[in-house]
């Protein structure tokens, strides 16, 4: 199933809500896996550039490639004064990057969308002898009182939701991997405000938008999320980044 246009109109609160990963991954790819800062990465599912601009600021050459034109313009606009920054419409099938051209291949908050198959077979044909893949998720503690209650919400408005990230789970990342793969956590936990929460709830895929039937109802509910589990006006959201690291 082509995902390509999940996310039409929303670059802008993409952009605007999606928190960064830990700061603490990008330690461990630079001083305990030692990646060094002329690498270059390919990010698949690129978006409005989050995890692109923090490879950036590792010194690493990126192609960020994204197949959705908004999300792709978004990047583009914050990313292009940046020399290591090279924007692809691409996908996990078709990179549109020449063979073994890269060191590394990342996938921020996307592997849930992808043919596993066919970007496995992509990525061969890119990597250089003995590049990685990077597969990474900012995950919800959903045991987490606010996030089974948006989960609740989520179920209410959107039948198709399945979970955050559409499920994906431990099993699943490295199941990818053909020798089994490291897997490297840190904690990641998000505080918004008011319209951070709300902003952030709005950016996912499952969403409703402005127009939408009920959509005045489901921001009340979200609102009342908000009201139930912040504390001094602000909710605390527990997540951690989570990397999964190995060859194919």
């Amino acid at each position: 199933m082509d995902h390509t246009n999940r996310f039409d109109g929303k670059g802008d609160i993409y952009a605007k809500a999606r928190p960064k990963y830990a700061t603490a991954l990008f330690d461990h790819l630079r001083n305990t896996l030692s990646i060094p800062a002329e690498s270059i990465f390919a990010d698949i599912g690129s978006g409005t550039g989050i995890f692109t601009g923090q490879l950036l600021g590792c010194g690493y050459k990126v192609y960020a490639i994204e197949p959705n034109d908004d999300m792709r313009r978004k990047a583009e606009e914050k990313l292009s004064g940046d020399k290591n920054f090279i924007s692809v419409d691409g996908n996990d099938a078709a990179m549109a990057i020449p063979d073994h051209s890269v060191d590394y291949i990342t996938a921020a908050q996307a592997f849930h969308w992808f043919d596993a198959s066919a970007f496995a077979k992509e990525c061969r044909r890119v990597l250089k002898p003995g590049g990685k893949v990077i597969i990474v998720y900012n995950s919800r503690d959903e045991k987490a009182a606010c996030t089974r209650a948006l989960a609740e919400l989520r179920q209410k408005y959107n039948p198709e939701f399945h979970g955050f990230s559409n499920g994906i789970s431990d099993e699943k990342c490295i199941a990818f991997f053909d020798g089994g793969c490291d897997v490297f956590r840190a904690d990641n936990t998000q505080v918004y405000d008011r319209r951070g929460y709300v902003d952030r709830v709005l950016s996912s895929s499952y969403s409703l938008k402005e127009g939408d039937d009920r959509y005045c109802e489901y921001l009340e509910d979200v609102n009342d999320i908000f009201d139930r589990f912040s504390t001094d006006g602000q909710i605390a959201v527990p997540t951690e980044t989570v990397a999964y690291i190995g060859e194919l």
